[in-house]
Order: structure tokens, then C-alpha cells, then sequence
């Protein structure tokens, strides 16, 4: 698929109306600097694959704008001054913080690594989320660890005149057909829910007023080593799996930092899945399934409760091709931006987002003849304000990635009153890995 859509598009339209980017970033410790040339060739091979991506403009109106090759891959760069071993999270945080990305225009990556002064190696892998997700790159390590790596898009050159003009004809009506399919599928569904809803049912709680001297502060980030067996021990204990485990300690931040959530008591978690399937060389390939988990959330309410609501939504999820929020975008990208831009700003968000990457594979961990000895994932969002983040949600974004003897968890503080203080929030994360028995270690 070499058209800007979905997703992709979500993104390029929240970049260009809010001016805000969605960075994502990997991050490896190794050991020892992997083999110079070896390290070389890895940047090579992803650069020669579909990673390298740019916007050309449709020229027909209600097309969807076309990737094509970048003309301008990135190079590694390895910074000239190592740094403290104990600020390699410190790196990694300003290195994300301070991601120059512009996908449009073809520069939607930087590959980035450092020393440290005991020899370590530290590498980072910033990638703009318009560009990929995390199943998109695993398959892009997967492809330059084989020396495979190659593009199906085409050059820019490719896609100019009239060839360009009767393939944009062509996807506009394809585009106005699926936008007409939404609009009736739309109309299905809000029907349903109205149907469906309860009389006399809550409304959300107002948000809380700012805190006093927390108004602005900023978002804060935090990389988390935990141990891999007895994590997934804790969560067979609390009847659940590592998945419910990292649900719940999220849940429990969030309503231990004291974040109002609606009236009726409901936490609102969304859980970030993978729709990518083999031959997928879409940009962005996931979507995700929202639960709604009442009362307390811990150890002492264990995690059958969680499991059970996460198994109905992804059964549904799977089941049902009729939901709102999978036919809203073929319908709202026809919108006038004025009004695109009321839409995505009244658009509610959850409570919480988790993404779990699962267990990485091989080809994620292993450069140059150096296995890294810790990993992480994660992503952040630039350009929003204090008080953007205030209105909309989520409070906290998290991910965790499996590997050898380690789970790696990153967590993303948005709501700057609740989760806007970095040390509190390394000390809320310590203080809920052990009420479920667990202790972790910060980059």
C-alpha cells in the first residue's frame, strides 16, 4: 500500500494542523561497540528498505497523498564525547526529547549511538510513528539482519505527469466509495450505542484543576529493567498473565496519582494490537481495544477481572467490522480542516495506554556480533501544551518489550499535574512494582 492513509494519514494530519510529531524511539545498551562495519551495514540495510519514506502530495482532491522512496536516507552518527554510565537514561531522554524528524519530507529517521565511559555502547533508533509502528520495524531489523532489505515504493520520478494524475483519479474514487461505506456503517453504529444506552447514565467528571505550581509542568519519561521470571510468577500468583500484570500496573498509577477519571468509576485503559499480517508493508498496521476495569486495581483484586474484560474486547475486536472508530477516518479525512480540527480535539482519550511488544525477537537484539543487554521501546508526543495534555488524555502512555531475562518497561507521564514530576513519577512506578512483589532498575 503506497498511499498515505489511515493511520499514517491521523498522523500527517495531527503534524500539519497541531504541528504536533509522534516520535518513536528504540534504545540498546550493549556490552561493547558492535563491530563498526557490521553497525554500518545495519544502518545501510534500513535505510535501503521501507523505512525510508516520503510524502508526494495527491493532485486530485479527496486522493489520498502517496509515499514514496526517500531520496535522502539517513546515516549513523556516533557522538564524539561518552557519556556517565549513569546517564545513559538521561541520553536516551534527550536524545528522544530532542528528535528533529520531518517524514514528509523524507526524513523520517536518525540512527544515533554513543560510548560510555566504562566501554559500554548505547544506540538509538528515533523513527517518526507516521512512518511505521513497532511490528513494522521488528520486520524491517528482521530484513537488514538478512541483508534483504529493499523498497517497493516507488522513486518520486515514477509517480510524475499523467501517470501520477490516473492513479490519483483512481484512488479518489476508491477514497469517496469507502468514505460513502463508512458514512452508512457510522450511522449503524450510533444507532446501536444509542439503542443500547443506559437511561440516566453519568456523565465524566470534570477534570481537576491544575495543582498549585504544576500548571505547566512538562512530560516526563522513565525506563524501567525488570525481572522477566519473576514478573510472569507475580502475574501467574495474581491469576493473570504478564499482558493483565502490565494492564493492572498501570491502572494502579493512575489511580494512585489520584488522576479523576469518570463518575461512575470506570478506568479507561486502552491496549494497543497489531493487525500487521504477513507481506504487510502498510506504514502503520495497529489499532487498539479499549476496557473498562471498575474498583480497586492491585494485587488484593487480582488480575482475573482484567483478563477476562481484555479477552472479551479482543474477541470483539476481532468479531465485529462495524465499530465506530475503525470507519471514522475515511469519512472525516473529507472534512474541511476547520473542522477536522474541532473533531480531533473533542475526541476523548483513555485514562491510560499500554502497548506490549511482546517477546523481541533476535534480529531486535543482536548488531555488529553484540547481543544488548538491555532494550526498550517507546514513544512520545511533541508540540502539545500543558494544557492540551490536561484536556484530553491519556494521563500515561507505557510500553514493555520481553527479552532473555528481562521485561523493559517505558513509561510516557502526559497529564502535567499528575504526572508531570519525574522523580515522582520513578517513585510511584517503585512503589507499585512492589506492592505486586517486584523491583525494578532505572536507566
Amino acid at each position: 500500500m503506497d498511499r498515505v492513509a489511515g493511520a499514517d494519514e491521523s498522523y500527517l494530519l495531527a503534524e500539519r494542523l497541531f504541528g504536533m510529531a509522534a516520535p518513536i524511539q528504540y534504545a540498546w545498551i550493549f556490552p561493547a561497540e558492535p563491530d563498526p562495519a557490521a553497525l554500518a551495514r545495519f544502518g545501510d540495510q534500513l535505510a535501503a528498505g521501507l523505512l525510508s519514506r516520503k510524502v508526494v502530495p495527491a493532485v486530485v482532491p479527496f486522493a489520498r497523498h502517496r509515499w514514496v522512496r526517500s531520496p535522502h536516507p539517513p546515516v549513523l552518527r556516533i557522538e564524539p564525547e561518552p557519556v556517565p554510565d549513569g546517564e545513559i537514561g538521561a541520553w536516551a531522554d534527550r536524545t528522544l526529547r530532542t528528535a528533529d524528524l520531518d517524514p514528509a519530507a523524507g526524513r523520517g529517521w536518525q540512527l544515533v549511538g554513543t560510548h560510555t565511559v566504562s566501554g559500554k555502547f548505547v544506540l538509538s533508533l528515533l523513527i517518526s510513528h507516521m512512518v511505521t509502528d513497532g511490528q513494522g520495524l521488528y520486520k524491517a531489523f528482521a530484513a537488514a539482519h538478512a541483508g534483504t532489505s529493499m523498497s517497493g515504493l516507488p522513486t518520486e520520478d515514477q509517480v510524475r505527469g499523467w501517470p501520477r494524475v490516473r492513479a490519483d483519479l483512481k484512488d479518489s474514487r476508491t477514497a469517496l466509495a469507502e468514505a460513502a461505506s463508512s458514512a452508512r456503517v457510522i450511522g449503524t453504529e450510533l444507532w446501536r450505542q444509542r439503542r443500547a444506552a443506559e437511561p440516566g447514565a453519568k456523565p465524566a467528571a470534570a477534570k481537576a484543576a491544575p495543582r498549585s505550581g504544576t500548571g505547566e509542568s512538562g512530560s516526563t519519561l522513565a525506563i524501567v529493567d525488570v525481572d522477566r521470571h519473576a514478573w510472569t510468577a507475580a502475574a501467574t500468583a495474581a491469576g493473570g498473565t504478564g499482558a493483565t500484570l502490565f494492564t493492572a500496573l498501570l491502572g494502579g498509577l493512575v489511580r494512585r496519582s489520584g488522576y479523576p477519571i469518570a463518575s461512575d468509576g470506570l478506568l479507561k485503559v486502552c491496549i494497543a494490537v497489531s493487525n500487521r499480517e504477513d507481506g504487510d508493508d502498510r506504514a502503520n498496521a495497529s489499532g487498539g481495544v479499549w476496557i473498562r476495569v471498575p474498583g480497586e486495581i492491585g494485587p488484593d483484586a487480582g488480575l482475573a477481572e482484567i483478563r477476562a474484560l481484555s479477552k472479551q474486547a479482543f474477541i470483539e475486536y476481532r468479531t465485529r467490522d462495524d465499530t465506530l472508530t475503525e470507519n471514522l477516518q475515511p469519512v472525516v479525512r473529507l472534512l474541511p480542516k476547520a473542522v477536522i480540527r474541532k473533531l480531533m480535539r473533542a475526541v476523548p482519550g483513555p485514562d491510560t495506554t499500554v502497548s506490549n511488544l511482546g517477546a523481541a525477537p533476535d534480529s531486535a537484539l543482536e548488531i555488529g556480533g553484540q547481543r544488548a543487554e538491555s532494550f526498550a521501546i517507546r514513544a512520545i508526543m511533541q508540540g502539545q501544551s500543558a494544557a492540551e495534555r490536561r484536556r484530553q488524555g491519556p494521563a500515561i502512555a507505557a510500553w514493555a518489550v520481553e527479552y532473555d531475562d528481562k521485561i523493559t518497561l517505558t513509561f510516557f507521564g502526559i497529564d502535567p499535574d499528575h504526572f508531570g514530576d519525574a522523580e515522582q513519577l520513578r517513585k510511584a512506578i517503585a512503589t507499585e512494582l512492589d506492592s505486586w512483589g517486584l523491583a525494578g532498575t532505572h536507566w
